[in-house]
């Protein structure tokens, strides 16, 4: 399998946008995604994750921030979104040649008894000798396999892509064999992931090792090729209408999708927030 070995100059940037297919990261962009515990098909929580208008230079190279935020559905009212459990920021890049670099992450974990930042890390600062990785090839072909983190012993994540043509179906639609899959693995034994990225939308599906399921449910984004025309400076279609000029996308009825029915308050909430 062959490994990527990009070597990191922060030459290799000029503050581009990040129009790279299968992470469109145009600001304002933002995804709505719900999680489902297999043992009983149900959804626990969702994640709303969304490209804000800040940067942060880590490196020597000036990143988006993006942020990641999960909540806990209330068990009595599971249209409600309660509990914030965790909150992200991560930080990308995209090089000359349209990788996308991964540099770092601050992350806090709410817990009893208090919040744990266990899992933060950035390129070049902490921990010593951390590095950035690629969170997404140019270019990904079946086989490559590449470091999305490099930051032992904080972060020591791997990915490798298994298919150029794989599909997936979600609330948000259904995807017949565009999508790229990668299997995913850390340090952690046992921790094994499959991730699916549509073109033009990003991150559509992920599938652990025990069944859970993080499903897209909604995406109010541009596409890169919108990003790249507009510089990323304002948000195109809503859902439907961007379904509908996506090939190999079948729009899926985002409120009355049976796996989706008591997310609809929490949809509608986070869209008008949008």
């Amino acid at each position: 399998m062959p490994e990527i070995q990009e070597n990191f100059s922060p030459n290799n940037f000029d503050g581009r946008p990040i129009t790279n297919q299968f992470m469109p990261l145009a600001v304002g962009n933002t995804w709505f995604y719900q999680i489902k515990d297999p043992s009983t098909n149900t959804v626990t929580e969702v994640d709303t994750v969304t490209v804000t208008d800040k940067t942060i230079t880590i490196d020597g190279v000036q990143c988006v921030v993006f942020s990641d935020v999960v909540q806990n559905l209330n068990n009595n009212h599971p249209e409600i979104a309660t509990k914030v459990t965790e909150t992200t920021n991560d930080y990308f890049a995209q090089d000359k040649a349209g990788n996308v670099w991964y540099f770092g992450e601050d992350t806090k974990a709410f817990q009893p008894g208090g919040a744990s930042t266990e899992g933060t890390w950035r390129a070049g600062v902490s921990p010593a000798g951390a590095q950035p990785g690629i969170i997404m090839l140019a270019d990904p072909q079946k086989g490559d396999s590449y470091f999305e983190e490099h930051a032992p012993p904080v972060a020591v994540d791997r990915a490798a892509v298994t298919s150029v043509n794989a599909s997936a179906a979600v609330p948000f639609g259904t995807f017949t064999k565009d999508c790229l899959q990668t299997t995913n693995t850390s340090a952690t034994p046992g921790d094994v992931e499959s991730k699916f990225y549509a073109p033009g939308i990003g991150s559509v599906l992920e599938l652990d090792a025990d069944g859970t399921r993080q499903e897209l449910v909604s995406f109010n984004g541009q596409t890169s090729v919108a990003a790249a025309q507009s510089g990323v400076s304002n948000l195109v279609q809503a859902m439907a209408s961007f379904g509908e000029q996506q090939s190999g996308i079948a729009p899926g009825p985002t409120t009355h999708h049976p796996d989706n029915a008591g997310l609809s308050h929490v949809l509608a909430a986070h869209s008008h927030q949008a």
